[in-house]
């Protein structure tokens, strides 16, 4: 069955906390309070759903770029859109780890896992990108987010598929999270917005993701891995063709 209970019902509630924080977006204290109010859900939901620490993860960076992200996005029906979109995936991480507490080898758990770690990953980066270029954030808090965003998010999915090596798994998402700050402090001085930087790092950081999951999963091999340079590179040169190379804020 595709729906339960609980993961329904906090999705509810962050949709209809995101909807509340457009109500209130003018008033920054009670933004501030309903984000809080957000964050504290979802590192009691992860860890009552999932029945582990590393399932709030998720939740609370997906909380906080959600936020971010209606901060940046103007017209009221693309916020709908938007708050749709990501409660239905908020609701799929949530169901991934209620399954996963069942079933630790339930594949199409680690699918849902897969897929909600990505849409994290792609919202922190752009999210946390474009604050960076409208408000003036420092360049080592940009680079920070993106390390531990990446060193945690990583973690947690690494963990579910390779849980007899913790201490190697910590390893190399500390390796990814490093590779993603040299990443985004070179894409600094790219002439790019927030949307097309937060979807190369995101395209680099799935190149070096599947590279370690594939290793992970005895699947790496010297073809493969030069298959996945050479496909993510012509996926990234598709996306600066399309572009306009000037910096949308």
């Amino acid at each position: 069955m595709f729906l339960k209970l609980r993961p329904f019902f906090y999705s509810l509630v962050f949709f209809l906390g995101l909807e509340f924080i457009i109500y209130i977006r003018n008033s920054p204290n009670l933004v501030l309070l309903a984000i809080l109010v957000l964050l504290i859900l979802s590192l009691w939901e992860g860890r009552l759903i999932g029945e582990k620490w590393r399932f709030s993860i998720l939740p609370i960076f997906f909380t906080l770029s959600s936020a971010s992200l209606l901060y940046l996005i103007t017209l009221a029906y693309e916020q709908q859109i938007f708050i749709v979109l990501a409660s239905a995936m908020n609701y799929l991480a949530l169901f991934g780890a209620y399954r996963l507490r069942k079933y630790e080898k339930d594949q199409t758990a680690k699918g849902m896992n897969m897929a909600a770690s990505s849409a994290t990953i792609f919202f922190t980066y752009t999210s946390t990108y474009g604050l960076y270029l409208n408000f003036l954030v420092p360049l080592y808090v940009l680079m920070l987010v993106y390390f531990f965003s990446t060193l945690l998010v990583s973690y947690q999915y690494f963990s579910i598929i390779k849980n007899d090596g913790k201490k190697l798994v910590m390893v190399y998402s500390f390796l990814l999270g490093l590779a993603m700050t040299e990443i985004v402090w070179a894409m600094n001085f790219w002439p790019f917005g927030y949307l097309t930087t937060g979807v190369i790092a995101l395209i680099l950081y799935y190149m070096l993701w599947s590279i370690v999951q594939g290793y992970f999963l005895n699947m790496l091999s010297q073809k493969r891995a030069i298959m996945n340079v050479l496909f993510f590179s012509i996926l990234i040169l598709m996306v600066l063709l399309t572009s306009k190379w000037i910096p949308v804020i």
